[in-house]
C-alpha cells in the first residue's frame, strides 16, 4: 500500500511533526558575536591600558597664570656682565603681542600642520617614519609643537614607551583645555634656546639684545631654526651655523605661504646683530649658585635687580683655560672625565668657579653640589688637632705597618719610611701616622676641628676620617684651607657684594666680618711649614710656583676614585678636584699618576701661575707670623670655646647676612 504524501508546512502547521527526511533549519551566522565580544573586551583592555597612563597625568589648568619670575643682572668685580638669568618665564609673551612671522616660523619648521591636527599629527608620524625607515636612521621626528609642550612642561627627557604615550596623551589633553594660540604662546616661553635660556623673550634679549616683540623675520628664523639643537646652532654657539639653519627656517616659511619669495629672499640677504656678553663659557655655573642664594638676601621680590660679586671674569677665563686643557690632554689617559676648580682671596671671595668641563654639556656644578671624599687633603685637620694636644712638626713617629681596633692603614703602594718627622710624614702624606694621630686625639676631635675651620658636609666620625672618607664639597675644602692661607681667621666664603633694584634702590651691601680665630698663630705657623714642604719635597711638587711662595696639600682616595690639590699663595686659595661623575676609578698612565700630585696639581699651577702674573710677591700669612713671634714659645692648646669661635654653620649664617 502506498504511503501517503508528506504535509505541506504552514504558518498554523507549528507543532507538528517533522518528516525525519526533511533538511535541518539553517542556523544563524556566530561570527556578529564574536566581533562583540572582541569589541568589548577591546574596550575594556583599552580602558585599563589608558588608565595607566591617565592616572599619572599631571594638573594643566592654570598654565597660563604662571605670574613673572625675577629678573637678575650679574656682574662681575669690574662691573662686566657675567650673565642675565630670570626669563625663562618672565612676563609671559602672549602670541598677539609678537609679530606674526614669529610663531609661524616656529609652525613652518616644527609642525606645519599645527592649527588643524588634535595634537598628533598621524600624518606626520608617518612621514617621518618612511624617510627613517629609508635612511635607515632617525633623520625626522613625527611630535607636534603640542608634544613638545608637553614634554617640555611634564616628562623626562627619556625615549621610554611609557613617556611617549603620556606624551601623546598630554598633548590631547593640552589641546582639549587650551586654544591654538594659547598653547603656542605656552611652548614659546617654555621651549630652550640654548645657552643657558629658555623662552623667547629670554632668547630675544640674549642673542639680539631687544625683546621679543621687535623680533625681525631673520631674527625670528634663527630662533625657530635652533630648537632642533640648541647647543650647535644657538646665534652665540656658531653664527654662521645658526644663519644656515634660519634659511632652511625661511625656505619652509615660503613652501607654507607665510612669506613671498621676495620677502625670504630679503630675510636670507639679512645678517642681525648679535649680542655677544662678556661672560666666559663656563661662568653659568657661578651664576647659577648665585642665582640660588638670592632669597635669603632679597626675599620673594620679582623686581629686575642688579647684583655685583666678587667674581672675576679675567681669572674664571684662566680657570677655565687650565682646567679644559689638562683634562683634555691628560684626563683620558688615565681615565678622569670631570673636574672642578674653585679660587677665592684668603678673606673668602670667591675670584673664579668652574663646576665641570662644559657648562653646554652639564649644568650640574660640581664645585657646590658635588660630596666627594678628599682622601688625604683632610689630613690637614688631622694634623691641626694633633698639633693643638701637643705635638709639634719635628716630633718623630714610626712609619711602618699598624693595627688601630682591627683596622690596618697602609701607605701609598704599601711603601713604608720608618722613623720621620710629622713635618716628612704630612708632606709625604703617610697614611699610617695620620691614622695613628687620629686615634690619639679621636675621631670626634678631628671632625670638631674640620667644622671649625668650615667643612659643614657630615663627617664620620669613625677612625677612617683620618684619610678623608667622609665626602666635602671643593667649595668648603677650598674655603677651609682658607684660614690656613690667611694667618689662622674664620672664613665664610662669598660671592655677593651688592644687590641693587634697576631704578637704583639698594637692596643689601655687604659688610666686612670678623669671625674670629680659628686656630692659634703658632699652629698657623706649623701647618704653613708642612703645607711649603709639600709642594716643595712632597707629594705635591707639581704644583710649586716658579717666583713666589706657595703651599698646599694632595689628596687621593683609595682606588684613586677622587684626586684633589688646594693650596694658596698670599693672594689666592684654589682648590681642583678631578675624578668621574659615576665615582669609577682612575689608574695610572705612562709618566702620570692618578693622583692629587698629578693632574690636580698640574691644572693648580698652570691656573695659579697666570692668575699672579703681574702681581707683587708676597710672602705666606703663616711665613710672615714667624718674624711677629719672635722667640715665643709654640702655643699647642686648642682654641677653647670662651674664644668664640663659630662653627662651620654660624659662619655660614654671618656670611650670608652680614654678621659678626
Amino acid at each position: 500500500m502506498a504511503k501517503p504524501p508528506p504535509a505541506k508546512k504552514s504558518a498554523g502547521n507549528r507543532g507538528r511533526r517533522v518528516p525525519d527526511d526533511a533538511p535541518p533549519p539553517k542556523r544563524k551566522a556566530a561570527w556578529p558575536f564574536v566581533l562583540s565580544l572582541l569589541a568589548i573586551w577591546g574596550i575594556i583592555f583599552g580602558a585599563i591600558f589608558c588608565s595607566h597612563f591617565l592616572s599619572e597625568l599631571p594638573d594643566v589648568k592654570n598654565l597660563l597664570s604662571t605670574g613673572p619670575t625675577r629678573d637678575v643682572t650679574i656682574l662681575d668685580d669690574q662691573g662686566r656682565l657675567i650673565a642675565r638669568r630670570g626669563l625663562t618665564q618672565g612676563a609671559m609673551i602672549r602670541i598677539r603681542d609678537l609679530p606674526d612671522y614669529v610663531p609661524n616660523a616656529f609652525i613652518a619648521i616644527e609642525d606645519r600642520r599645527f592649527r588643524s591636527h588634535f595634537g598628533i599629527d598621524p600624518i606626520g608620524m608617518a612621514r617621518a617614519g618612511i624617510t627613517n625607515m629609508m635612511a635607515g636612521h632617525v633623520m625626522q621626528g613625527g611630535s607636534t609643537l603640542t608634544q613638545q609642550l608637553a614634554k617640555n612642561l611634564f616628562l623626562t627627557p627619556g625615549r621610554t614607551f611609557d613617556r611617549k604615550v603620556q606624551e601623546a596623551m598630554l598633548a590631547v589633553y593640552l589641546e582639549s583645555h587650551y586654544s591654538k594660540d594659547q598653547i603656542l604662546t605656552l611652548y614659546l616661553n617654555r621651549v630652550y634656546f640654548g645657552a643657558g635660556v629658555f623662552g623667547i623673550e629670554a632668547a630675544s634679549e640674549k642673542f639680539f639684545g631687544k625683546h621679543a616683540s621687535e623680533l625681525g623675520l631673520t631674527e625670528a628664523a634663527m630662533l625657530a631654526g635652533s630648537v632642533k639643537a640648541p647647543t650647535r646652532y644657538n646665534a652665540l654657539a656658531d653664527t654662521d651655523a645658526s644663519l644656515a639653519r634660519a634659511r632652511i627656517v625661511l625656505r619652509a616659511m615660503e613652501d607654507t605661504g607665510f612669506i613671498d619669495d621676495g620677502t625670504r629672499a630679503r630675510a636670507q640677504a639679512t645678517r642681525p646683530r648679535i649680542v655677544q656678553g662678556s661672560g666666559t663659557p663656563d661662568s653659568g655655573y657661578f651664576a647659577d649658585w648665585v642665582l640660588s642664594r638670592l632669597d635669603g638676601f632679597i626675599g620673594n621680590s620679582t623686581e629686575p635687580v642688579i647684583v655685583e660679586t666678587s667674581f672675576d671674569l679675567r681669572t674664571q677665563d684662566m680657570a677655565e683655560r687650565a682646567v679644559d686643557q689638562k683634562l683634555r690632554s691628560e684626563g683620558p689617559r688615565i681615565g678622569a672625565s670631570q673636574a672642578a676648580l674653585v679660587a677665592m682671596t684668603p678673606d673668602g671671595a670667591i675670584r673664579a668657579m668652574v663646576g665641570g668641563r662644559s657648562y653646554n654639556e652639564s649644568s650640574y656644578n660640581r664645585a657646590t653640589d658635588a660630596e666627594r671624599q678628599p682622601g688625604s687633603a683632610f689630613k690637614a685637620f688631622v694634623y691641626l688637632t694633633a698639633f693643638e694636644h701637643g705635638h709639634t712638626p719635628q716630633d718623630v713617629m714610626h712609619d711602618g705597618p699598624v693595627n688601630i681596633h682591627g683596622w690596618k692603614p697602609s701607605d701609598f703602594e704599601g711603601e713604608y719610611e720608618g722613623d720621620i718627622s710629622l713635618t716628612k710624614a704630612f708632606a709625604d702624606s703617610s697614611n699610617v701616622i695620620a691614622a695613628q694621630l687620629t686615634d690619639e686625639v679621636g675621631p670626634k676631635e678631628v671632625a670638631r676641628t674640620a667644622r671649625r675651620l668650615g667643612i659643614a658636609s657630615p663627617l664620620e666620625a669613625v677612625s677612617s676620617l683620618a684619610l678623608g672618607t667622609s665626602g666635602v664639597t671643593p667649595l668648603e675644602l677650598t674655603g677651609a684651607y682658607a684660614a690656613f692661607a690667611n694667618g689662622g681667621e674664620g672664613v665664610a666664603p662669598f660671592a655677593i657684594l651688592s644687590i641693587r633694584t634697576k631704578t637704583g634702590k639698594n637692596l643689601y651691601r655687604r659688610k666686612p666680618t670678623d669671625l674670629g680665630a680659628v686656630m692659634s698663630p703658632q699652629n698657623n705657623i706649623a701647618m704653613t711649614e708642612l703645607m711649603v714642604e709639600t709642594v716643595t719635597s712632597g707629594t705635591g711638587k707639581a704644583a710649586r710656583l716658579d717666583e713666589r711662595p706657595s703651599a698646599g696639600k694632595t689628596g687621593t682616595t683609595q682606588d684613586s676614585h677622587d684626586a684633589w690639590f688646594v693650596g694658596f699663595t698670599a693672594d689666592l686659595v684654589t682648590g681642583v678636584w678631578i675624578g668621574n661623575d659615576n665615582s669609577a676609578p682612575m689608574h695610572k698612565a705612562p709618566g702620570l699618576t692618578a693622583t692629587g700630585g698629578g693632574v690636580p696639581a698640574h691644572i693648580f699651577h698652570a691656573f695659579m701661575e697666570d692668575a699672579e702674573r703681574g702681581l707683587p710677591v708676597r710672602v705666606l700669612a703663616g711665613n710672615s707670623l714667624i718674624a711677629d713671634a719672635g722667640d715665643q714659645p709654640p702655643l699647642t692648646r686648642a682654641v677653647s670655646d670662651k674664644d668664640h669661635q663659630p662653627d662651620a654653620f654660624e659662619r655660614i649664617l654671618n656670611g650670608i647676612f652680614g654678621g659678626t
